[in-house]
């Protein structure tokens, strides 16, 4: 499967560790793989603004799989 994260915008970056947008991964039936990714605020990004950090994934056959949402905020 792929899995990415959906651009944020408003001047958040998002990079799986090896820093690419996305990361083809192999998931095990029935098990669970971490990916990592490094989330940044660029000097546009307003302290204690909320931003929707989303994370969709598609398996090799076609299929999609629900996303996985998070807020995220610069202190």
């Amino acid at each position: 499967m792929t899995v990415a994260a959906r651009p944020v915008g408003g001047g958040w970056s998002v990079r799986t560790e090896h820093g690419r947008q996305e990361e083809r991964i192999r998931v095990p039936a029935g098990g669970r793989v971490g990916v990592g990714f490094t989330i940044r605020a660029g000097s546009s990004v307003r302290p204690r603004t909320d931003g929707r950090l989303a994370f969709a994934a598609t398996l090799d056959e076609g299929g999609g799989v629900p996303a996985s949402v998070a807020l995220i905020h610069l202190k």
